[in-house]
């Protein structure tokens, strides 16, 4: 019995290792953030925001952006 679990747990070790192996001859998927900048994508527009004039007054096209981000759902856009 004592043989047996010894064996069976030698296989389990040997599975967990080429696991461990295989995903050591990937490329890595983290961004080292200052040394290295993230890559945009050609659709990427920017960060969606509130935009204002000059003067003041906000750019406001209806999108529902903001509504939809709200998570106390307080804000209500009529457009």
């Amino acid at each position: 019995m004592a043989v047996n679990d010894f064996l069976k747990g030698a296989v389990e070790l040997g599975k967990a290792m080429g696991v461990t192996l295989k995903h050591l001859a990937r490329k890595p998927v983290t961004v080292e953030y200052p040394k290295d900048a993230v890559p945009l994508y050609p659709r990427f527009r920017g960060k969606h925001e509130l935009r204002r004039y000059e003067n003041g007054m906000e750019r406001c096209i209806g999108c529902m952006l903001c509504e939809a981000a709200c998570p106390t759902a307080a804000i209500y856009v009529e457009a």
